[in-house]
This record gives C-alpha cells, sequence and structure tokens, in this order.
C-alpha cells in the first residue's frame, strides 16, 4: 500500500507544481517566457513587409545594374577588359567631340543657309537636310544618302557645297561656306559623321522607370493589404468583444497552453542542438545555417508562447471562468474558445509568416550562392522540400495540406538545411499570396464556427448566460 500512496502523492504533487507555474504565468502581463501579444504581431508583420519589398526593389535595381555591365563586358582578363574599356571611352570621347561640331557648327548653317529649299515636302531634289535618315513613306532623302561617312572626298554633298561653278547654296539664297567651315563639314563626315546623342540615354531611363514601376506596385499593394488585415484583426477583436463566453473551469485551456508551450521548448531545443551541432562540423562554412536554424528556433518557441498566452489569459478572449454551467453550455462554450482562438491567432501567424520571410529575404541577400548551391545538392540527393499543391481543393483540405507543408518544411530546416526552405518562399508571389490568405482564411473560419454555436445555441435552447 505505500507504493500507490507515494505515486499518488508524487502525482498530486506535480500536478500541483504545474498549477502554481501556470498561475505565475496567468499573472504576468510582459514576458519574454509568454511570447509578445497577439496585436503587437501585426505592427511587426507590416515592418517586416516593407522591409521585404523595398529589399525586393534594391536587389531588383542592383540585379539591373549588374545585367548591364555583363552586356557591356566581354570574356577576358581584367588587363584585357580594363584596356577595352579604355578605348572605348576614348572612342566615345572622339564621337562626342565630332558629333558637337555638327551640333555647333554644321547645323546652324544648314538650318540658316540651306532649310530654305531643303526642308520638308517641297524639298528641291527631295534632298532633307533636316534629317539623317531618309523617309521612304515621304519619298525623301536624309543627309546620310548625299554623303560617303569616312570619305569626304567621295561625298557628294561637300563636294556642291564647295563647288564655285555651281555654288551651294545658290546666289541670292545665302552665303557660300567658307574655306573653314567646309573643312568641319569634311571634319565631321571623315569622322563617320556621329550623331549628336540624347541629353540622357532613354532606354536606361525607360529600363530605370520599369523596374521602379514594377517596384512600387508590390509596395502599393503591401499597403493596401496592411489596411485591409488591419480592418479584419480589428472587426475580429470586435467580434470576440462583443461575444463573451463562459467555462466552468480553466483546466483545458491550461492543459493545451502547457502543450504548446512545451512544443515550443522543443522547437528552440532543436534549433540550438542542430546549431551547435553546425558549429562542431565547421562554423565558418555553416555560419549562415547555424544562426538561421537557431533564430527559426528562437522565433518559433516566441509563435508557441504567443499562442499559450491566449489561453493561460482567457480575458483577452472574452471568457469568463465559473461555475454554473450546463453540459451543453461548457461543450458550445469550448467551441467558443476555438473559434475566438482562431480569430485571436491570425495576425500571430500573420506577423510570425512575415519575420520568416524577412529572415529567408536576407539569408538570400549574403548568402545567395550557398541557397543555390544547397538546392543544387537536395536535388542531387533526392530530398526536396515539399512544393505547394497545384490542384483544386476545398478549404479544410487546403487547410490540412499547408500544415502538413508547413511541418514537412520545419523538419526540413532544423534537420536537413534552412536554405532550401528559404528559397521555396522567396517567391514574390507566393509571399503576397500567404499574406493575404493567412487572415482571410482564419477570418472566414471563425465567422463559420460563430454562426456554428450561435445555431447550436438556438437549437437547444440554451439560455445565454454568457455575460453573467
Amino acid at each position: 500500500m505505500d507504493e500507490p500512496e507515494h505515486g499518488s502523492y508524487s502525482a498530486g504533487f506535480l500536478a500541483q507544481t504545474i498549477d502554481n507555474k501556470m498561475a505565475q504565468l496567468r499573472g504576468t502581463t510582459n514576458s519574454f517566457f509568454l511570447g509578445i501579444s497577439s496585436q503587437n504581431y501585426k505592427f511587426v508583420g507590416d515592418i517586416c513587409l516593407l522591409v521585404v519589398a523595398v529589399l525586393w526593389l534594391g536587389t531588383s535595381a542592383w540585379d539591373e545594374f549588374k545585367s548591364d555591365e555583363a552586356e557591356s563586358g566581354e570574356d577576358g582578363d581584367a588587363i584585357e577588359m580594363a584596356e577595352k574599356a579604355e578605348e572605348d571611352s576614348k572612342k566615345k570621347a572622339e564621337d562626342a567631340a565630332n558629333a558637337a561640331i555638327f551640333a555647333k557648327t554644321i547645323k546652324p548653317l544648314f538650318q540658316e543657309r540651306c532649310y530654305e529649299c531643303h526642308k520638308g515636302e517641297g524639298a528641291k531634289s527631295k534632298l532633307d537636310l533636316s534629317m539623317f535618315e531618309d523617309d521612304d513613306a515621304a519619298g525623301l532623302n536624309g543627309i546620310f544618302s548625299a554623303i560617303n561617312k569616312g570619305n569626304s572626298g567621295q561625298s557628294t554633298l561637300l563636294q556642291r557645297i564647295k563647288d564655285t561653278n555651281d555654288p551651294m547654296p545658290p546666289e541670292g539664297k545665302g552665303e557660300m561656306f567658307t574655306a573653314e567651315q567646309a573643312d568641319e563639314l569634311a571634319k565631321w563626315i571623315d569622322a563617320g559623321a556621329p550623331i549628336p546623342g540624347p541629353s540622357f540615354d532613354s532606354d536606361k531611363i525607360v529600363s530605370i522607370v520599369t523596374m521602379l514601376f514594377k517596384g512600387i506596385l508590390p509596395i502599393a499593394f503591401i499597403l493596401i493589404l496592411h489596411y485591409l488585415t488591419g480592418v479584419l484583426f480589428n472587426a475580429g477583436d470586435s467580434l470576440i468583444k462583443s461575444t463573451p463566453s463562459r467555462l466552468s473551469a480553466s483546466g483545458l485551456m491550461k492543459a493545451m497552453a502547457l502543450v504548446v508551450l512545451l512544443s515550443g521548448i522543443a522547437a528552440a531545443s532543436a534549433g540550438i542542438v542542430y546549431g551547435i551541432l553546425g558549429i562542431m562540423d565547421g562554423f565558418s562554412d555553416n555560419w549562415l545555417s547555424v544562426l538561421a536554424k537557431i533564430g527559426g528556433g528562437v522565433l518559433l518557441y516566441l509563435f508557441c508562447a504567443s499562442l499559450a498566452r491566449l489561453w493561460l489569459k482567457p480575458a483577452q478572449l472574452n471568457i469568463k471562468i465559473g461555475a454554473g454551467n450546463t453540459a451543453g453550455d461548457e461543450a458550445l462554450g469550448i467551441m467558443a474558445m476555438f473559434s475566438k482562438t482562431m480569430l485571436k491567432i491570425a495576425p500571430i501567424l500573420y506577423g510570425m509568416a512575415l519575420i520568416f520571410c524577412l529572415l529567408f529575404a536576407l539569408m538570400n541577400l549574403v548568402a545567395k550562392d550557398d541557397i543555390k548551391s544547397a538546392m543544387a545538392s537536395t536535388s542531387s540527393t533526392g530530398v526536396a522540400v515539399t512544393e505547394g499543391a497545384t490542384t483544386e481543393e476545398g478549404f479544410f483540405k487546403s487547410i490540412s495540406n499547408l500544415t502538413k507543408e508547413t511541418l514537412s518544411d520545419a523538419i526540413s530546416y532544423f534537420k536537413e538545411s534552412p536554405l532550401p526552405v528559404a528559397k521555396k518562399y522567396l517567391d514574390k508571389g507566393s509571399v503576397l499570396k500567404m499574406a493575404i490568405k493567412i487572415p482571410v482564411y482564419l477570418f472566414a473560419y471563425f465567422l463559420f464556427s460563430y454562426v456554428l454555436v450561435e445555431a447550436l445555441r438556438a437549437l437547444f435552447s440554451l439560455p445565454g448566460r454568457r455575460s453573467s
């Protein structure tokens, strides 16, 4: 008889210890051990999403800049590339100087002495000196048709300008070109007749504007999303405040809080343990994986602790603990507790998902090559991160698949490597869809469950003692 009494005493002591600890936790208002409040996750999530959008815009600009460099460069060693760059720079300077000859000297002369007869639809000899290329639609020839680029001696235009027997312009239409002015025209032709370029690079401007437009669109969408999620979360809080519930005892909520807290501790422990194992394999080679695992474990603990906070502090769910419920009232109270939890957890999931998204974006920023190599090695070894479902599925099936996929990714994150998982969730479209789905799905679930609870309450004609 001694052993049963001792076992009963030990079990009672453990239960009392756990109950005392839970009571202490319920009495805390701000504690790292209990994560942070759900309202703060909304703010943190919005900040993370905005930072991610800025990173997307910045990396897009950098990639555009690097692609331009790659297009302008050629394969070769550094010395050859430097010499080519110097030659290109010198050639551009010479072309610019020769183009300036046309802009500052030749074109004003054409305007003053030639345009009267050689411009527009009625241009004589079908030669329009106001344009460079031919206009086939109008049947006009431009300057390039009257010169031989690189060879002024074979250029008809220069020959006519220097011809004293048949001067151009004709007598009474303007003065002939002086020898110095004709030499300037010859110099421009011999240089290849470079055209004065625009004061700005129009292609570059278009490229930058397009890039900014693509970057600003997600940011604008994020601002709209910030407003919509705020409306949903605020509406959820209002619904919770307007739907008081009652439970006879908080034992179920305390048990769930304990399980979730232990899960969070397990996640944090997994992150630390696998991080330490990575350090033992060589921190310099695995530093990104080590930090990501430890940081991911801490973040998952905060998520679990924040969820446990809701059940340890039932007032946040507008639930009163007190005796007097019938069996039906208790069942409906438990159903209402779960539905309110799902609504209250929406900003927590929203914020946590976007915190991880920012973590992945930073990982990609500092170690893009490592992530690519990790993806290649995962494919070669046959270990692959589960891809999202592409077939049509119902709401509950979607939630189930999402849960399984997330759990699989979490295991791969800690046990294998966080890099393939990071790569998977770096897709912009997936991130934005995730940010939309979390609040919308959970809000829809709450409305469904709330209507079900109220319908059952009315069906069974149970007295509404929720506010008592």
